[in-house]
């Protein structure tokens, strides 16, 4: 069982990561009234997601691609 800290502290990691890359991750609601969580860069293109979680885990993963920066967690090594 991953202890929540951890978790977090992960999560705020790449969030961290993102923002050096120019990234902000924003929460706003749409004009259909859902919660939207979104990555923003300058005028990119800016992926939604429905929960927090998995906007994270999408920049994790966008991040190990585009940038290749080595990130260790309880899980092991990966590079992003």
């Amino acid at each position: 069982m991953v202890d929540p800290r951890l978790a977090a502290l992960e999560n705020e990691i790449v969030i961290a990561h993102a923002a050096d890359a120019g990234f902000r991750l924003v929460r706003y609601e749409s004009d259909n009234g859902q919660l939207v969580w979104e990555w923003r860069r300058g005028n990119e293109p800016r992926p939604q997601f429905a929960t927090r979680r998995v906007a994270i885990h999408w920049m994790l993963e966008f991040l190990e691609r585009e940038h290749g920066v080595a990130f260790i967690s309880n899980t092991g090594q990966s590079y992003w």
